[in-house]
C-alpha cells in the first residue's frame, strides 16, 4: 500500500490526474478516513458561509478525490509566486487539496486540506488558516453592509444585491485512516464548506480578469482595516446571483511580515520600517506598486467609499502615510 499511496501522492501534489482515493465506504471497509472537529472558531464570523459541523463531533469520509479544478489552490505555493511573498505559514506552507464527501451529508461537499509537511500538520497551525478565515469574513460582513447602505441611499433594490462570503473552515484530527503516508493519525487539517468543483482567482497576481465586485471587496478590506491589513489571494466561485463564495483567502498584517527580508535595508531607521511595514501589500521590493497592479482602477463602488484614491497620482493613503492605498512610493 506504501507505493500506491506514494504514487497517489504524486498525482495530488502536481494536481495532473483526477481520481477518487476511495468511496463507497461501508461498514468493515477496509478504507476509512475519520477526522474529529477541534476548532469552529471561523463560524463566529457573520461574513463566513458556516459549516454546520460542532467542536468534539466526528466525520466519516466516505469519498475522497483529487480535481483538476483545484488547481488554482496550490498556485500560492509555487517556486515562483513564494519568493514574492511573505516567510510565514499562511503564504510559505504547500498544502494538498482534496474534493470530500461527508457520510451524514452526502448531498453536499467539502474541500480538504493538509499541509504537505508533517512539521506543518500541527493545531497551532491550522489555527492561522480558520483566522483569516474569520477576519476575511468580518471584512466582508462589513463590505456587504456597506454595500447594501450605498445601494439603499441610491435607491437601488437590496434584496438581491450580491454579496461576499467566506467558506468558514473548521480544523479536524485525524483520529482514523487507511492512509497513513497521506493523512496520517494524529495530523491537523481543514474543511471547507465548498461545494463547486472549480476555484477561480479574483485578485492573485494582476493577470486576472476584472471582477467589479472582487476588486471592490479587496479595495475596502484595505481601506477599512486603515491600511493595516490587505485580504490577499482572493478566490473561490461566483455564484449565480453574481455572489462570490471565497475559499482559502490570506490576510496580510504587520506582525507577519519579516520585515528586515523584505526592506533589504531600503529605510535606515526602525521607525520607518514599522511604518512601511503596516501598508506593505505582498511584495519583497518595497518600490514595486502591488497594490495598483492586483487594483489597476476602481469600481463605482469604490469611488463612493474612497472618492481620494488615485491609481496615477500618489496620495496620503488610509493609514497617513505618503503612500498610495497600502504601498510605499518609489
Amino acid at each position: 500500500m506504501g507505493a500506491a499511496l506514494a504514487t497517489c501522492g504524486v498525482r495530488i501534489e502536481h494536481a495532473t490526474a483526477i481520481g477518487a482515493l476511495f468511496s463507497g465506504i461501508a461498514d468493515g471497509d477496509a478504507e476509512e478516513l475519520i477526522l474529529e472537529v477541534v476548532s469552529t472558531a471561523a463560524d463566529d464570523s457573520r461574513g463566513v458561509r458556516p459549516s454546520g459541523f460542532k467542536e468534539a463531533q466526528q466525520l466519516q469520509v466516505n469519498k475522497l478525490s483529487t480535481e483538476s479544478g483545484f488547481e488554482a489552490l496550490s498556485l500560492r505555493y509555487s517556486e515562483a509566486v513564494r519568493a514574492t511573498w511573505p516567510d510565514d505559514y499562511r503564504f510559505q506552507a504547500s498544502k494538498r487539496s482534496w474534493r470530500a464527501s461527508i457520510a451524514f451529508a452526502p448531498d453536499k461537499a467539502y474541500v480538504l486540506q493538509m499541509a504537505t509537511r508533517a512539521e506543518e500538520r500541527s493545531e497551532d497551525a491550522v489555527k492561522w488558516d480558520l483566522e483569516d478565515a474569520k477576519s476575511a469574513g468580518s471584512y466582508a460582513h462589513r463590505f456587504n453592509l456597506y454595500s447594501r447602505e450605498h445601494a439603499r441611499e441610491a435607491g437601488e433594490a437590496v434584496d438581491e444585491l450580491p454579496c461576499v462570503k467566506v467558506a468558514a473552515p473548521v480544523a479536524c484530527r485525524v483520529v482514523k485512516t487507511s492512509f497513513p503516508a497521506l493523512l496520517p493519525v494524529g495530523a491537523y487539517c481543514t474543511l471547507w464548506p465548498y461545494s463547486d468543483p472549480e476555484v477561480r482567482k479574483f485578485v492573485f497576481n494582476g493577470c486576472q480578469d476584472f471582477v467589479e465586485l472582487a476588486q471592490a471587496f479587496f479595495h475596502h478590506s484595505a481601506f477599512s482595516s486603515n491600511g493595516k491589513e490587505l485580504v490577499c489571494d482572493i478566490q473561490g466561485v461566483e455564484e449565480e446571483d453574481g455572489s462570490l463564495l471565497l475559499i482559502d483567502p490570506c490576510l496580510l498584517r504587520p506582525s507577519k511580515l519579516t520585515v528586515g527580508a523584505l526592506l533589504k535595508g531600503a529605510a535606515k531607521e526602525e521607525k520607518e520600517r514599522e511604518d512601511l511595514a503596516v501598508c506593505l501589500g505582498p511584495v519583497v521590493n518595497v518600490a514595486a506598486d502591488k497594490f495598483d497592479m492586483l487594483h489597476p482602477k476602481c469600481t463605482s463602488l469604490c469611488k463612493a467609499f474612497d472618492p481620494k484614491r488615485c491609481t496615477v497620482k500618489r496620495k496620503v493613503g488610509v493609514c497617513g502615510l505618503d503612500i498610495s492605498c497600502g504601498l510605499a512610493r518609489h
